[in-house]
């Protein structure tokens, strides 16, 4: 499977390669992007049976409670008050998401947990991106997988507006997503920091 999966991906490779009319710049780009897919595509194989494993564990795994998301969602972060939350919308699924704002300047926060049959589903995705390297950049954006706060974070940069986006898979249980406009790189910091993440793990 593994080896099938990665001619394929080499296959596209040779696509990139042969295709016609398209700027080159853009071509380089492809290829740049599809080589780290092909990293990261052999290092998920790898990984693919420990995720099923983790997996099956969060399955066994009680949700956080509403009382415990309300207590851990933070007033405020870098000055902006908490202006609207969610809390367990989905029966069978813990899940919060607050929004901070004052004026055009606002961030989105949105934590899933994984414990359970229907949240060890949801985070899949954050998961498997957990496994994979990121070093994507073009004329719109970038992508790259820093730590932040000891945390490893994958973080997309919008450079026609500044937002940034970052999610993380933390303690192999928590999907974490943060939407930020009008925010700084060095304040961007500063809420991975003030969310105390770790205090999820703790109830």
């Amino acid at each position: 499977m593994k080896i099938r999966f990665l001619s394929t991906l080499i296959i596209c490779v040779s696509l990139i390669f042969s295709s016609c009319g398209k700027e080159s710049k853009k071509i380089k780009d492809e290829l740049s992007n599809t080589k780290e897919v092909i990293k990261n595509a052999s290092k998920v194989a790898d990984e693919s049976e420990n995720m099923q494993e983790k997996m099956t564990g969060l399955q066994k795994k009680t949700p956080l409670s509403k009382a415990q998301f309300e207590k851990w969602l933070p007033k405020t972060v870098i000055d902006l008050p908490l202006t609207s939350s969610t809390v367990n919308t989905i029966v069978g699924m813990g899940s919060c998401s607050g929004s901070y704002r004052i004026g055009n300047k606002r961030i989105r926060v949105m934590v899933i947990d994984g414990a359970g049959k229907i949240g060890s589903d949801a985070v899949g995705s954050y998961m498997f991106s957990s496994t994979m390297e990121y070093n994507e950049d073009n004329d719109s954006r970038y992508t790259k997988t820093k730590v932040i706060d000891g945390i490893k974070v994958k973080e997309t940069y919008h450079k026609s507006n500044g937002d940034y986006n970052v999610s993380t898979f933390y303690g192999n249980r928590f999907a974490v997503d943060i939407e930020t406009k009008e925010v700084s790189y060095e304040e961007l910091e500063q809420i991975i920091k003030t969310l105390n993440l770790s205090e999820l793990l703790n109830f």
